[in-house]
């Protein structure tokens, strides 16, 4: 299996779902911070990446801590996937 770009999923299906560039989104401090974040937008986004990179992330890590910033999102998805097995 190809080692998927996990930022690059991320941050496209971020940008996609809150509306914005890829730009914004990379110099916004919270993704909390955009005026189109709400929760069921950040369930929205987990749940296309998580079709994307064909992999599921544990309910416990589905915390504020993991969900308020674009880096924290990428590191949370390279956790899963290391779990998963897929070198990263």
């Amino acid at each position: 299996m190809e080692t998927p770009d996990v930022r690059a999923v991320v941050t496209a299906h971020t940008a996609e779902v809150l509306g914005t560039d890829h730009a914004d989104l990379s110099s916004a401090g919270a993704l909390t911070d955009l005026p189109t974040f709400s929760s069921f937008r950040i369930v929205e986004i987990v749940e296309r990446i998580e079709e994307e990179l064909d992999t599921e992330v544990e309910a416990s890590e589905l915390t504020p801590d993991n969900l308020s910033r674009l880096d924290t999102l990428v590191a949370l998805f390279e956790r899963t996937l290391r779990a998963d097995g897929v070198p990263g």
